[in-house]
């Protein structure tokens, strides 16, 4: 009786852990909700395509992001986008519900990614792994709120966040050229994105 007792305060302590929200994804959340979080979005979405459009040469170019303007973009207007973009990006990726996703760079150097569902928030650690040109995003640590767990018990959970940082992308410009993502840093609390621009085929 005593023992059954112990387990089961333990599995309801372990439920009440997963809906602690993470203190990364309330300062994320804060900042993407604010009053101008709107118009902030469509600035950082402005100046991104016009990096991603700029005529360029054949030599490898670099932009980097604030996770803050990442996320407040993602609440904002990632649906939309993502319905407008259509053949701009694969059909598994686009139906992400990224919009209730949040970003931090952690003290460590790894990109902590967050996903609001069903009242909790599920995460993961993402690292570089790979050398330039072939470079990828292995999960090192997942968990749901202030709950670790280990990829066996997260189960779907790691496969779906896991599959976020899956093959670097190419995008296809409208003019027939594309953006090949090259390598990839989290530097200095930014996100850092080193990119080809291909020229279109003849």
């Amino acid at each position: 009786m005593a023992a059954g007792v112990v387990v089961l305060a333990g599995g309801l302590g372990a439920i009440a852990l997963t809906q602690v929200k993470p203190e990364a994804w309330l300062r994320a959340r804060s900042i993407a909700s604010l009053p101008d979080a709107d118009a902030r979005a469509a600035s950082f979405e402005k100046a991104l395509a016009a990096a991603i459009h700029q005529v360029r040469g054949p030599e490898p170019w670099a932009i980097a992001i604030d996770p803050a303007d990442l996320n407040g973009w993602l609440a904002q207007r990632w649906r939309p986008w993502a319905e407008f973009a259509r053949d701009a990006i694969p059909d598994d990726l686009r139906s992400q519900p990224l919009e209730h996703a949040a970003l931090a760079i952690d003290r460590e150097g790894s990109l902590l990614v967050m996903l609001s569902r069903q009242g909790r928030i599920d995460w993961c650690r993402l690292e570089v792994v790979g050398d330039p040109g072939a470079i990828g995003l292995e999960v090192t640590r997942m968990g749901a709120g202030a709950l670790p767990l280990p990829a066996i018990v997260a189960g779907g959970l790691a496969g779906d966040l896991a599959h976020l940082g899956e093959g670097l992308p190419t995008m296809n410009l409208s003019d027939g050229r594309s953006v090949r993502l090259l390598d990839l840093a989290f530097q200095d609390g930014t996100i850092v994105l080193q990119c080809r621009t291909d020229p279109a085929a003849p």
